[in-house]
């Protein structure tokens, strides 16, 4: 009789320590579950953030390529009729060339 209360008594002492150590693991898991919610909130602001300010850079560079597009037009008329006409003398040279090299490729 006297084994069998010693036995039990052994037995609830380890039952508490399993319990403690449950209690203790569960403790940190819902401490970890806790950061890790914070730091995916911080994440989501970050990316948020982000998202907005390249949206604006992205604006920011259709802004300067339209601007750009319209500078090299303003500057192509803006060009003097001499340098209208050496342009076109250039081209039509190119064009020449290409047409020798398709007479070529032909024979």
């Amino acid at each position: 009789m006297y084994f069998c209360i010693v036995f039990l008594q052994i037995m609830t002492n380890n039952y508490d320590e399993i319990i403690q150590r449950f209690e203790k693991n569960l403790k940190d898991l819902i401490s970890k579950c806790e950061s890790l919610k914070e730091e995916n909130a911080s994440l989501k602001k970050d990316l948020e953030f982000t998202e907005k300010k390249l949206s604006r850079i992205n604006g920011d560079f259709e802004e300067l390529q339209n601007n750009y597009n319209h500078l090299r037009v303003a500057r192509y008329l803006n060009v003097s009729s001499k340098e209208r006409k050496i342009s076109k003398q250039h081209i039509d040279k190119l064009v020449r060339e290409i047409d020798k090299c398709l007479a070529l490729l032909n024979e």
